[in-house]
């Protein structure tokens, strides 16, 4: 199978917390992490990221000016399975082209700048592998996965992704609820540090897979 180079970026807190108890956004980057991740963004042909995160946060997955000089927008993507996503989120907005995901047809009417792309389904989620043939046929050949925990849980499962860089911020969030950086399930996959760096107030810590 054909496929892009998939990286996943993200943050966690010291005990692997993405969010508050009731699932809200919880600002763990500092400054030059956040700098860090646009220029990221910035070199990937798509960012992606799956309906839940689109529903509680409302992101527009674009890159600011602020830290990119003379931005290049990157495709969004968000992986939904059941055709969720709002027709006035920010993330099919009219800055770049969007692809919407879905395991069904969608009725939805979005703005011209919106691709519905429907694939295959494995356990009530998107198949994976269908999705990232699909996307490389649109000529996606560096895909960056920013999450949450169902999307990165299974790319990491289904063995697709090439390199993972973590944040690690100088925080405790706690909570039972809270979420974590993966769903509770066990994966054991080894993973080969091939770099730390401090930034800011934190660490980051980049793997190959």
């Amino acid at each position: 199978m054909k496929k892009p180079y998939v990286f996943i970026n993200c943050a966690m807190s010291l005990d692997g917390k993405i969010a508050s108890p009731a699932g809200n956004q919880v600002r763990i980057s500092c400054d030059e992490d956040i700098k860090r991740m646009y220029k990221l963004r910035n070199k990937a042909d798509a960012v992606l990221v799956g309906i839940n995160t689109v529903l509680s946060d409302n992101p527009k997955l674009t890159v600011k000016s602020k830290y990119v000089r003379d931005p290049a927008q990157p495709v969004r993507i968000v992986l939904d399975t059941k055709c969720k996503t709002p027709e006035d989120s920010l993330v099919v907005n009219n800055v770049s082209k969007t692809y919407i995901i879905v395991g069904k047809k969608c009725e939805k009417k979005y703005k011209k700048n919106v691709e519905i792309i429907e694939t295959k389904t494995k356990n009530g989620l998107i198949d994976l592998h269908d999705f990232l043939s699909k996307i490389y046929e649109k000529d996606i050949r560096i895909l960056m996965v920013e999450g949450g925990s169902t999307v990165i849980t299974n790319f990491l499962k289904e063995k697709l992704v090439d390199d993972l860089y973590i944040y690690v911020g100088s925080m405790l969030i706690g909570g039972k609820n809270s979420p974590s950086l993966l769903r509770d399930e066990i994966l054991k996959i080894n993973l080969n540090l091939v770099e730390t760096k401090k930034i800011g107030t934190g660490v980051l810590l980049h793997y190959k897979i």
